[in-house]
């Protein structure tokens, strides 16, 4: 019986719990990233209030269109990040850019 009951309580916590919550990232979807938006680049080793803010300069769509990785220019370099790792501040067309 022992055995039963914990085969319940495993799989009741593997398959139904991760179903009470939905995941937001992929339950609506995003504006693409474009030319001159304004981000912060994600660096995982600092703060939030420390990572650097960076425009972006070139967008590079995967194969569905979606914007997958972006070239940005910091202060001092630039680089080409992910998207998932740039944090969109303001976008181009608001202020007519």
């Amino acid at each position: 019986m022992q055995y039963l009951a914990d085969q319940f309580w495993r799989r009741w916590s593997r398959e139904y719990i991760p179903l009470l919550q939905q995941r937001q990232k992929w339950n609506y979807p995003r504006r693409n990233a474009a030319v001159d938006d304004i981000v912060l680049i994600v660096d995982d080793r600092s703060p939030r209030s420390c990572w650097p803010m960076a425009r972006v300069i070139e967008v590079m769509p995967g194969k569905d269109g979606c914007v997958r990785r972006v070239k940005v220019k910091t202060k001092t370099s630039e680089l080409e990040r992910p998207i998932d790792k740039c944090v969109l501040l303001e976008a181009a067309e608001e202020y007519g850019l």
